[in-house]
């Protein structure tokens, strides 16, 4: 597997935003696991803005450290399987370019570009429930959505989905 090399020249410029989301992604036993709260983050960066989020960093207190996956392979693949299960994931929006395994001062990471989903498939939610597992973005923090916000993506949904099928 080859690993695409970024440079970075101040790791204290590291921050999280509106767009950009770290994770460590660790694991107990330090090889490498997908965090749990990934797919919140998956959900709310679909539903608002698109975004990136890097695996294999650590925040402490406000402070970003590169710690890397030593053995990312299993994450990724897991991060596919949970993907492509729709009783997990409404819709899998990405494409196979938008997931890299980079390298960052001979650490692996890995980089996942979310797109901003089409409206025809919002909202993007997890589990089961567009009402209890749709998030949106706001600041660096994924929120759950309203019942109302729910609502309305689903209504703009529908609306689309009329218009695609008319044409």
């Amino acid at each position: 597997m080859t690993f695409q090399s970024f440079a970075l020249d101040d790791i204290t410029d590291l921050h999280e935003s509106a767009q950009v989301e770290f994770k460590l992604a660790g694991g107990r036993d330090g090889q490498g696991q997908l965090p749990e709260d990934i797919w919140a983050t998956y959900s709310s960066f679909a539903n608002t803005l698109g975004g990136e989020i890097i695996l294999g960093i650590r925040e402490m207190r406000g402070r970003f450290t590169i710690e890397g996956i030593p053995n990312p392979l299993p994450v990724l693949q897991e991060f596919w399987e949970i993907l492509d299960d729709p009783f997990r994931i409404s819709h899998n929006i990405l494409a196979i370019s938008d997931v890299q395994l980079i390298q960052i001062m001979n650490k692996k990471l890995i980089r996942i570009r979310v797109p901003l989903a089409p409206e025809h498939l919002k909202p993007i939610f997890i589990g089961g429930n567009a009402y209890t597992g749709t998030y949106f973005r706001l600041g660096d923090a994924d929120m759950h959505a309203s019942r109302r916000q729910v609502s309305q993506l689903l209504r703009r949904a529908r609306y689309c989905n009329k218009q695609l099928k008319t044409r």
